[in-house]
């Protein structure tokens, strides 16, 4: 009693990195790495419509996997190599959309160079970090997002963490003489088609007797 539980459901960590034409496969390949060193059992892709992309990037992880330790490099192949990770060149950029989208992901990074003419596309995602200066390095530590995100899919009926989730507050209604006719007409007739009576009675003219005393 009296402790209020967020119940976030937050689990691995997730990511995916949608890259368009106008940035480096390098750059993609760097950042695909981000989530994928937390475990094997993370997620991270990289979802692209640019086959040009897609290539630059599979060729640059050796260089990157050369600057990380031991343990980073077994966590990201094992994740890059299994069910849950890896390189995905859709057909065109709707088709990365609608994968993101049906994958909900924990973090969204939007590589191009335009990122706002994608983000209008995007429905569901936990966090969106938006362009090439803005990695899950930075949202994780500087920019200041709350980093308990929902994952497993849960991103599509829910959000991020934060202080409203540890707040209790109340709705307050109060409806003035002169708007109370018209609220009342439409109360009415929901509650006749739901078959509440006394929802509707308390609407109805009886009311009005009472309130003109």
């Amino acid at each position: 009693a009296g402790v209020i539980a967020p119940g976030l459901p937050a689990g691995p960590s997730e990511a995916i990195i949608l890259a368009d034409d106008s940035v480096h496969g390098g750059l993609a390949a760097l950042d695909l790495l981000i989530e994928a060193e937390h475990g094997p059992d993370s997620s991270a892709y990289l979802v692209t419509h640019s086959r040009r992309v897609a290539e630059e990037a599979l060729a640059a992880l050796p260089e990157h996997w050369a600057r990380m330790t031991e343990q980073r490099v077994a966590f990201s192949t094992a994740v890059l190599t299994g069910a849950s990770g890896g390189i995905v060149l859709a057909a065109a950029i709707e088709e990365s959309y609608r994968f993101i989208n049906d994958y909900a992901p924990e973090h969204l990074e939007i590589l191009s160079n335009d990122p706002f003419a994608h983000l209008g596309h995007i429905t569901e995602a936990a966090e969106i970090l938006m362009g090439p200066h803005t990695p899950v390095s930075i949202g994780n530590f500087g920019l200041g997002p709350n980093a308990v995100l929902p994952t497993s899919r849960w991103a599509r009926t829910w959000g991020p963490l934060s202080v409203t989730d540890f707040v209790k507050r109340s709705s307050i209604g109060y409806v003035t003489a002169a708007a109370y006719p018209e609220f009342a007409r439409h109360a009415r007739t929901l509650a006749r088609y739901e078959g509440f009576s006394s929802h509707e009675h308390a609407v109805s003219d009886v009311r009005d007797r009472y309130l003109v005393r």
